[in-house]
């Protein structure tokens, strides 16, 4: 009877063995800093400009943003965020990724509606706006650029004629509108910059 008991014991051992090992394993995927081996690029866009506190403790960095609810469209924004959005560049436009199921076009509008505030960026479900612009990135930079004109790297954050906060830019050197604060947007992720 022992000599049963312990050859049972060793068989569910064994059994046991053989069913972890055939459990799948996901080596190679570490976290969600890894997640830009799905989208070639991938990365969070920081402001920098006047109102960031670089280097202070407890420093929480300013990024573009979307001002809606997780996975709608909505106006691009500037704020200290502690969840920013992903965005990446593919063939020329700017990407925002929510999800595998929802990646929407970073699009740039003329508001005709303010004469001081010409393009605003503004997330939407398929890609609108002006035409012929193109997104690059020069160094850790990122640019807006249409035709010959660019934006030089610098974008504004000011309300829009709404009152809603935005991100807008100028295709022409211009001095920063009344009440908008200017912001250079930058990556520093390795994996874009690989």
């Amino acid at each position: 009877m022992a000599l049963v008991s312990m050859l049972f014991a060793i068989a569910s051992y064994l059994l046991s063995l053989m069913f972890v090992a055939a459990v799948p394993s996901f080596e190679g995927v570490t976290s969600w800093s890894s997640i830009g081996n799905l989208v070639p690029g991938m990365t969070y866009l920081e402001g920098l400009g006047p109102a960031t506190s670089q280097g202070t403790p407890g420093h929480v960095p300013f990024y573009m943003s979307i001002a809606a609810t997780r996975g709608n469209p909505g106006n691009v924004t500037m704020y200290r965020n502690r969840s920013p959005p992903l965005f990446y560049i593919h063939q020329n436009q700017l990407w925002h990724y929510h999800n595998e199921s929802t990646i929407m076009p970073v699009n740039v509008h003329n508001t005709t509606g303010s004469g001081q505030l010409p393009l605003q960026l503004i997330v939407g479900t398929k890609p609108a706006g002006v035409p012929g612009g193109r997104w690059r990135w020069q160094g850790t930079m990122l640019f807006y650029e249409n035709g010959p004109q660019n934006n030089e790297g610098l974008f504004y954050s000011c309300a829009d004629v709404n009152g809603l906060n935005g991100m807008f830019l100028f295709l022409q050197c211009s001095p920063p509108p009344p009440g908008c604060t200017p912001f250079t947007v930058h990556s520093f992720s390795s994996n874009r910059l690989n």
